[in-house]
């Protein structure tokens, strides 16, 4: 198997910052999904609980996991504050890692980008598809390849913050540089300096895009019985133009 992506300390803290920015526009929905299902939910790929502890405070019987230990950390800390009891392990799309049955599997914010492989993705579906329960759904989002974005944003650093962690004050930045043209993977590589200039991290990050006709061929060869396709989160076709796609899959009954 390949190495999946992986958090330290440092930049799981950039990230939970990053977030509690921006909003992604994936919250209604997703909340959405498990408040209106009969049964558990399991969120992939959870990271510092952005969307999970939100299901929890709103009464959703959920789960969740991610290949971060140091994610997963943040996640907990976060849950004590609010008053909320996670139920979380780690580990990766591709294993799950539970033997529990679920009426609902969300994997968010792209987090299948960073499947590789066609046998990654193939052992992904694969994986989501048993941890259901028949009649099952796996939701997830992709963004939709933008070329005109990559040609102007690759290899530029952007997206710098100040954030803090273990009581300093450090700064990070991210550059994505094209990885491999034939595989259609990019690079993201991920530093964090102090107020010094000093680096303290960095992590590199391979990730895949994925077209919508990669995800239809990964769907129709994998275990799931229907699947189709929106243009973002609003229900709407997906179209040239739009920069999500909302891929819904369906367990046999």
């Amino acid at each position: 198997m390949t190495d999946l992506n992986r958090y330290t300390a440092e930049l799981a803290a950039s990230y939970r910052t990053a977030h509690e920015r921006t909003d992604v526009g994936d919250e209604s929905f997703y909340l959405d999904c498990a408040t209106n299902t009969d049964g558990r939910v399991l969120e992939a790929a959870c990271g510092t609980g952005r969307l999970y502890l939100e299901l929890l405070d709103e009464g959703v019987d959920a789960d969740g996991f991610d290949v971060s230990r140091p994610m997963l950390e943040l996640l907990q800390e976060r849950a004590a504050t609010m008053g909320v009891q996670p139920t979380v392990w780690q580990a990766d799309l591709r294993t799950v890692g539970t033997a529990s049955a679920y009426d609902l599997v969300i994997v968010p914010y792209n987090s299948f980008c960073n499947l590789t492989t066609v046998d990654d993705q193939l052992a992904a579906l694969d994986a989501l598809h048993a941890a259901l329960n028949p009649g099952g759904r796996l939701v997830f989002d992709v963004y939709v390849p933008q070329y005109d974005v990559i040609a102007d944003a690759f290899g530029e650093w952007h997206s710098e913050r100040e954030f803090e962690h273990d009581g300093r004050t450090l700064y990070s930045r991210t550059r994505t540089t094209i990885e491999s043209q034939v595989d259609q993977t990019y690079r993201c590589e991920h530093e964090i300096r102090d107020t010094d200039g000093d680096e303290v991290a960095r992590e590199e990050f391979v990730l895949a895009h994925l077209p919508p006709q990669q995800v239809e061929l990964l769907a129709r060869h994998s275990p799931f019985e229907q699947w189709s396709v929106d243009g973002g989160f609003d229900g709407d076709g997906l179209d040239d133009g739009d920069g999500v796609q909302l891929w819904r899959l369906r367990k046999a009954a």
